[in-house]
């Protein structure tokens, strides 16, 4: 484990959790993280940001069924606020696309994310809009 890296298993989950029950609850429960497994569909479209060296590396991918977004996967090296993010966004966007998700300032009110992990969650929203754009580049040239 890199220095100064929250393990999450370590941290009290009962009162005062530092991480909160809605970030523990995403961050246990990954479940669009990794690499897509679907063969013979349509490519995924992807983004990513940031640099593990600096902390926080994330790729998110995009599947798409003509202009309707179908499918979020992502992989990411940070904390666990900023994996817990990545998770709820995946999630948002295959519930309600890119309309609903806002931008880091809400993610962070919504999640109950520290002030000081701010510049976590924008590596976050530069991989999400690289992602968006080339899902984008994708519809406008189809």
């Amino acid at each position: 484990m890199n220095p100064g890296a929250v393990n999450p298993d370590s941290v009290n989950s009962g009162a005062g959790d530092p991480l909160g029950p809605q970030v523990r609850g995403l961050f246990a429960a990954l479940r669009h993280a990794g690499e897509p497994v679907a063969a013979g569909t349509a490519p995924f479209q992807c983004g990513e940001a940031g640099r593990e060296q600096r902390g926080t590396r994330v790729r998110f991918m995009l599947r798409l069924a003509g202009e309707r977004l179908v499918e979020v996967r992502y992989r990411a090296y940070g904390c666990p606020y900023t994996l817990a993010a990545c998770e709820w966004l995946a999630g948002l966007l295959e519930r309600g696309g890119r309309d609903t998700i806002g931008g880091p300032a809400d993610w962070a009110r919504q999640l109950g994310i520290p002030p000081a992990k701010l510049g976590r969650l924008l590596v976050v929203e530069d991989a999400l809009r690289a992602a968006l754009a080339a899902a984008d580049k994708t519809v406008t040239n189809s």
